[in-house]
């Protein structure tokens, strides 16, 4: 049913993300499933910015991200994982990602929003995705 899934992930969200891990390989190996694992990293937007942050700072952050990704899949996945590392905003960077490898099926992780007046079942970039990704969209909590 689903040849190729798409996993989005945020490393600073421990617990979501390896719960999303976890669901994730489970339907891999159900579905002999393709699955590329990404994460989103913050690119410094303009020159000006950059040049208050030490010169390869933005490389080493690259590197370090890069390997705590692959550090993750091979924690939580035991079928074969590409990852990958991208740079800009999140929806933006994951809208791409879901043009490049067609999945049929993109799995986010999603913590609860909590606001005075009412809890939002999805953030911004949950609700974007899900509106915009052209396959199914599963969020896992």
């Amino acid at each position: 049913m689903f040849s190729k899934i798409l996993v989005p992930v945020d490393l600073s969200t421990e617990n979501t993300t390896e719960k999303l891990c976890k669901t994730a390989n489970d339907l891999a190996q159900k579905y002999g499933s393709e699955v590329r694992l990404v994460t989103v990293i913050p690119d410094y937007g303009m020159p000006m910015v950059a040049s208050y942050f030490p010169e390869g700072a933005q490389e080493k952050l690259k590197s370090e991200m890069k390997q705590k990704l692959i550090d993750l899949a091979e924690k939580n996945f035991s079928v074969s994982v590409e990852c990958k590392l991208t740079q800009g905003k999140r929806r933006t960077a994951i809208l791409k990602a879901i043009e490049d490898f067609s999945p049929d099926l993109v799995m986010m992780g999603c913590r609860r929003k909590k606001s005075r007046r009412s809890q939002r079942l999805l953030g911004a970039t949950g609700t974007v995705i899900s509106d915009r990704a052209g396959c199914s969209v599963m969020i896992v909590r």
